[in-house]
């Protein structure tokens, strides 16, 4: 944890008050002046990055999303059903596809935009994503602990490929799915379709895999709306975001330039049946 600006005065008062109690020796109080220096830039660097975009511990979760079905009910019932049900008619091709999406991370989401969409390209957003990301991970552990259900009794039968056995509701890949669909989609509207599209796959996936319930991925797009909607309420984030949006343009118009789009549809050529003249 990152001392406060008055506990580092406490630490190096000492210093600066009492020198000759305690660094009679001119290279130490060299070394030490030294010290209380680059201390005292290192707190003065540190605010730059320290506020947060949002405040999970202020939510009302109840009021965001509804409570998973208590055991024994006939939701519990309906929702362990389904998940049975659609284990048993998932493909193999859909358990791979499952598989692959289980590596989560926003840049999964180049499916949708293209090849262009990489951290390598866009330096400035993928930081900014790493923070929405911290912080979106923070948000999801508040609503998992506050609702404490217990994962599905198939959560491990495909491979632990993931460590986490924790709390199932709501689904974290699913409410990760969500944020970065909606938060992209509002940076390119043309492409909300395939965004949301993609999101609604990767959480479904989870219910194939077995590692949640229909009613966890359910509850995942709920809270990743609401995430979404409280990360684009904040001033601080805006700012940042349009800075982001503006890299991501550029990266997108450099690399899909060369993409002519007809302005208007091609003339007809007459068809030449097989026997007429030439």
């Amino acid at each position: 944890m990152q001392p406060s600006f008055k506990k580092l005065l406490e630490i190096t008062r000492c210093f600066l008050i009492f020198p000759s109690m305690h660094l009679r020796h001119p290279l130490i109080r060299c070394c030490s002046s030294a010290i209380v220096v680059l201390t005292l830039i290192g707190w003065v660097g540190y605010p730059l990055c320290a506020a947060s975009y949002i405040n999970p511990q202020s939510f009302q979760i109840d009021a965001i999303i509804p409570p998973p079905p208590k055991l024994g009910t006939e939701e519990y019932k309906l929702d362990s059903g389904f998940l049975k049900d659609a284990r048993a008619a998932s493909t193999r091709e859909q358990f791979d596809r499952g598989m692959t999406a289980s590596h989560d991370g926003v840049f999964d989401f180049s499916q949708s935009l293209g090849s262009w969409f990489c951290s390598r390209n866009l330096p400035i957003s993928t930081k900014l994503f790493d923070k929405v990301n911290q912080e979106t991970k923070k948000a999801i552990d508040v609503a998992k602990e506050h609702f404490m259900r217990g994962r599905p009794p198939t959560w491990k039968v495909t491979g632990d490929i993931e460590k986490s056995d924790g709390f199932s509701y709501p689904s974290g890949y699913a409410t990760r799915a969500f944020v970065w669909a909606i938060l992209l989609s509002d940076a390119f509207p043309d492409m909300k379709k395939a965004l949301h599209m993609q999101a609604r796959q990767k959480a479904w996936y989870r219910v194939i895999l077995g590692r949640h319930f229909p009613y966890d991925v359910h509850a995942g797009k709920g809270y990743g709306r609401f995430l979404s909607e409280q990360f684009l309420k904040s001033p601080e984030f805006k700012k940042a975001w349009a800075r982001a949006c503006a890299e991501m343009s550029e990266v997108r118009r450099r690399n899909t330039q060369h993409l002519v789009v007809p302005t208007s549809p091609p003339v007809a050529r007459p068809c030449v049946s097989a026997t007429s003249n030439r």
